[in-house]
């Protein structure tokens, strides 16, 4: 039975998930989902085979990415969709963030090398799988040379914000990444605004362009659920949500967290003004 239900926050093997997007899109499928979106890191390179897999099996996928940025010192993540993921411009930005986040991931395992901590780039790439570098790629290798007992303990005591080998990200406007999304024909959610998200860094993201928010996602509770409903009708955003399911086998499943159709409806109507 399909519902009239869509996630739209879901990671592959593209970036730091553990499914191929045919995987993602098979699980989707299962759980009922009428639509989903593949919101892979700083990457659009499973949304062809995501889109492929749910022609297949009448589901649909809405183009999808989930891209790092900044707004004063704050990262923030900016979900995309409804764009054209096959846009140049879009593209060959995201070229030149790989190569930022492979210089970081260099950066990192020196500063785990000067630790005493023996883990090789080669290792780390080896858990990529050519897809965008990232710390979670890096935790994976320590945790099988037998560095740390898990991800989240490689985290805690080395490559988190506050550990020893943390390296930042290159500073990104959030300014530069929603037109980058609008300049593609799609529209720009903030994604997790989380435990507390300061409104008036909310505001600048709206006069930036932002046209939505991710109200709906694991790590809201009820209240902030209702505390981002508001702000969404204050600031005649967009609501979203999704699962954020990596496919952790202890992580959030497909569809437990998700939204109406009707808010792909919404997507498509605001993203026609950038189109």
């Amino acid at each position: 039975m399909r519902y009239n239900l869509a996630d739209l926050h879901l990671h592959s093997i593209c970036s730091d998930g553990l499914r191929p997007p045919t995987q993602v899109a098979e699980e989707a499928y299962r759980a009922g989902l009428q639509a989903m979106s593949l919101t892979d890191h700083d990457t659009v390179d499973g949304v062809a085979e995501a889109m492929a897999a749910g022609q297949r099996l009448g589901l649909e996928v809405v183009a999808g990415t989930e891209l790092s940025a900044h707004v004063r010192e704050r990262e923030v993540h900016i979900l995309g969709y409804c764009f054209d993921w096959q846009d140049a411009h879009l593209n060959a930005t995201l070229d030149q963030v790989h190569k930022r986040r492979y210089e970081r991931g260099i950066a990192i395992v020196e500063r785990l090398n000067a630790l005493g901590l023996k883990v090789t780039l080669e290792e780390v790439l080896n858990h990529a799988k050519g897809s965008p570098l990232g710390r979670p790629h890096i935790a994976a290798a320590m945790v099988d040379l037998g560095l740390v007992a898990s991800k989240d303990e490689a985290f805690s005591r080395y490559i988190g914000d506050r550990g020893p080998a943390f390296w930042p990200k290159p500073y990104t406007a959030a300014a530069g990444v929603i037109d980058l999304v609008h300049r593609a024909g799609g529209v720009a959610v903030l994604a997790h605004p989380g435990m507390s998200f300061p409104e008036p860094v909310l505001a600048e993201l709206v006069a930036s362009g932002l046209d939505g928010i991710e109200v709906f996602h694991p790590a809201h509770l009820p209240s902030q659920i209702e505390h981002y409903m508001h702000l969404a009708s204050r600031y005649d955003l967009l609501v979203t949500g999704g699962s954020d399911s990596h496919g952790d086998p202890d992580g959030t499943r497909i569809g437990e967290y998700g939204i109406g159709y009707e808010a792909i409806e919404a997507m498509r109507k605001r993203a026609a003004v950038h189109a």
